[in-house]
């Protein structure tokens, strides 16, 4: 069997490619392709590594363009001459795949480092370093003609030497800037680290690999992959998750991960000469660090701050959260290069800040909650009282009611973690709904044995699941107030799931225990029906 036949990455160890690349073994894989570790038995075995395009599942007008794509990485490649960037030393087709051979790096990226960290912040002093070979390789990749924008850089695409010398690969997603154009026509990226103008609203420029650098330095300082974040183009100021962090570094890095751009530093060798200034003033330990002046008009440096005054960092994205003190001590730097002024039109006025979350209870949704709260309430109300015999009826329509609910606010919210509580709610609203019905027709008894559950056990578990739940919304990011809000209603919910359990479904005579069981079973689902529309109305006001 040839080895081509083989799935992409499934190369065995020892094949030998173009007749001269022996396959030591797979040194990793990724969604466009996959790189093994190889040697040159025509160059003293020197050690290589190799990018096999993936090909797999392509055909036609997507094989072409990722062929093209692999090609364009290639040439791109192979024309540049950088100490932070791979060396290429040969390309190559065969049977009917394409192939770049490059330096082999002996090292680990960002992530694997943070990894075995245990995803604890590195050392600030490394990162500075790291920061510093980062911006002198995005300097000389803007500074070309034209100019290269990398547009996928995050910690996996950082390789870091055992001597501490970082390697920036992966160029498969890189462009050339074109001046004047709006928007780029393809959305390439990784989510967290690609800002907003890469997922289509404007065109990337050097600024956009700026805001990368942010992010990594973000991951990299606080241990938070911006991957898994909730909260798209939202970043913490680093000192309140990492307070040995300097707080004009924490300046920096919220300019980079600016969602407008303009707020963002010009260009990388700008960052360069902060990071310059940062690693001059955290070079002493005697006077406390004041504010780094950025020269900009929006934010002027504050001037002879107390030792237990609290200092702001500049917010350039939609979070605002508490400041903290600045806690690190330095001896007072000797004068450094002023920063290049930049014109008006580079630093707009700087937006407020306020609370991320906008309000709950507007107009329309405060109609829409009292309404459906008058409607389930009045019409159940009027059922129990003038309709003889319609309570396990009433109870089946509003379990349905409440799996409508669940099922029309999956079409509100598209993040994973609300749709798979709305899925769980739609299960519990479904069995409970089941069992109502069990108990409003006949020939329940046949029913109970086929399931083997008793129906007040089935819409008890029903609706208790649904309960529970809800209950786990109060750990999604949304705002204070909804948040106690909703544990109120879920847990008055779980309560009358609790108390009505154990009461008799008729009345005996001369008590009402049969009334209170069904009052208490229409409360929680009125309940769990409201606490629907609070919860998607306060993941909404969250997420804007």
């Amino acid at each position: 069997m040839s080895i081509f036949e083989n799935q992409t990455g499934r190369i065995p160890q020892q094949s030998i490619l173009h007749q001269r690349y022996a396959i030591v073994g797979p040194l990793g894989r990724g969604g466009m392709s996959a790189v093994y570790q190889a040697v040159d038995t025509q160059q003293g075995n020197r050690r290589v590594a190799i990018k096999e395009m993936s090909q797999g599942h392509l055909s036609g007008a997507d094989l072409d363009e990722a062929i093209r794509r692999f090609q364009q990485e290639a040439t791109l490649l192979h024309s540049l001459r950088h100490p932070n960037l791979p060396q290429i030393y040969d390309i190559f087709e065969e049977q009917g795949r394409s192939y770049l051979v490059m330096e082999f790096i002996e090292g680990k990226n960002l992530f694997q480092l943070l990894q075995e960290n245990n995803m604890r912040p590195l050392p600030v002093a490394q990162v500075v370093d790291y920061a510093f070979q980062l911006c002198a390789v995005l300097a000389y990749l803007h500074g070309l003609q034209p100019a290269i924008i990398f547009r996928d850089l995050k910690p996996t695409n950082v390789m870091v030497t055992g001597e501490g010398h970082i390697y920036l690969i992966d160029f498969g997603i890189a462009r050339f800037f074109k001046e004047g154009q709006q928007q780029d026509t393809i959305l390439l990226g990784s989510p967290g680290y690609a800002p907003p103008e890469q997922h289509g609203s404007g065109q990337t420029n050097p600024r956009s690999d700026l805001y990368a650098l942010g992010a990594t330095l973000h991951c990299c300082l606080t241990g938070k992959d911006p991957y898994l974040s909730s909260e798209r183009f939202v970043f913490t100021p680093v000192r309140q998750i990492n307070p040995q962090v300097p707080l004009e570094l924490d300046q920096l890095i919220q300019r980079l991960v600016a969602v407008d751009e303009r707020y963002r530093p010009a260009s990388a060798l700008e960052v360069l000469q902060w990071l310059r200034q940062i690693r001059q003033q955290a070079a002493g330990d005697t006077v406390q660090v004041a504010p780094l002046s950025p020269a900009a008009p929006a934010y002027a440096p504050t001037q002879n701050v107390p030792p237990n005054a609290v200092s702001s960092v500049p917010r350039y994205n939609t979070y605002q959260a508490p400041q903290l003190p600045p806690t690190v001590a330095v001896r007072t730097p000797a004068p450094s290069p002023q920063l290049p002024q930049r014109s008006a039109q580079d630093h707009p006025q700087a937006p407020s800040t306020g609370v991320h979350h906008k309000a709950i209870w507007t107009a329309p949704f405060t109609l829409l909650f009292i309404g459906t709260l008058i409607l389930t309430g009045g019409s159940s109300l009027y059922a129990l009282n003038f309709i003889v015999g319609s309570d396990h009826a009433v109870e089946f329509g509003l379990s349905a009611l409440l799996l409508l609910v669940a099922i029309g606010a999956t079409l509100v919210v598209h993040k994973f973690v609300p749709l798979l509580i709305l899925t769980v709610i739609a299960l519990g609203s479904l069995a409970s709904g089941v069992a109502f019905l069990m108990q409003a027709t006949s020939g329940l008894s046949v029913i109970e044995n086929l399931v083997h559950i008793s129906a007040a056990n089935l819409f008890t578990a029903g609706l208790g699941i649904a309960a529970l739940a809800l209950l786990c919304w109060l750990f999604r990011p949304i705002s204070w107030p909804g948040r106690l809000l909703l544990l109120v209603m879920s847990g008055a919910a779980t309560i009358c799931l609790s108390l009505q359990y154990p009461l008799s479904d008729a009345n005996s005579l001369g008590g009402n225990e049969g009334d209170i069981k069904h009052t208490l079973l229409l409360t929680a689902i009125i309940l769990l029906i409201q606490g629907i529309l609070l919860a998607v109305q306060a993941e909404r006001a969250s997420s804007h």
